[in-house]
């Protein structure tokens, strides 16, 4: 409870306190910066959903326009090998392949199979209308973490630019506070020795 008094005591000095314009200001800013992060929100919020929006297009249209089928290894996949560093294999390479499209028509091309895969190893890979292969599409679940993604990146971006700007600004403040309270010391210390 003591935090929140604080808080409000800064942005709302009382008439008869101590408090100096700077401290009126740092309490300006501090309420400029809360009612900006509390915009930024919803501005967030509605870039997350256009973003949404788009890539669910987007995926209809690449479910529309895929389909996935079987391929059968022609060749053997390529060895299997392991790095002596990480013990993590390698990446798939290009393999012959034959696999059938949704229309009856038997192709022949490469597909990328993994490490060790035999010839005869069958496996889903995706493919266009005419054919060839191509990545997934994009899925639903894809889309709504990409979108919440971009909502709430942006939000966070807002909320460190923000913060940022505030601190720098209080930083300010209180290097002029400290001149100022160093010049009326100097003063008192002139009056002193005048006396």
């Amino acid at each position: 409870m003591n935090r929140i008094a604080r808080m409000w005591r800064t942005l709302v000095p009382r008439r008869n306190s101590v408090a100096r314009p700077s401290d009126r200001i740092q309490g300006g800013l501090l309420a400029l910066v809360v009612l900006l992060a509390l915009i930024a929100l919803p501005v967030a919020a509605s870039v997350g959903s256009e973003t949404f929006v788009r890539q669910q297009a987007q995926s209809a249209q690449e479910l529309a326009e895929r389909a996935l089928v079987t391929a059968t290894l022609l060749a053997d996949g390529p060895e299997l090998t392991v790095s002596p560093r990480s013990g993590i294999a390698g990446n798939g390479a290009p393999t012959d392949a034959t696999w059938l499209l949704p229309d009856g028509t038997r192709r022949v091309g490469q597909v990328v199979a993994d490490q060790g895969t035999l010839k005869g190893h069958t496996f889903g890979i995706w493919v266009d209308r005419d054919g060839n292969p191509v990545d997934p599409p994009l899925s639903s679940a894809a889309v709504v973490i990409d979108a919440a993604g971009v909502g709430l990146g942006l939000w966070l971006a807002a909320l460190i630019v923000l913060a940022v700007a505030y601190r720098l600004s209080v930083s300010s403040l209180n290097r002029l506070r400290y001149a100022r309270w160093q010049q009326e010391w100097w003063a008192g210390q002139d009056r002193k020795t005048r006396s």
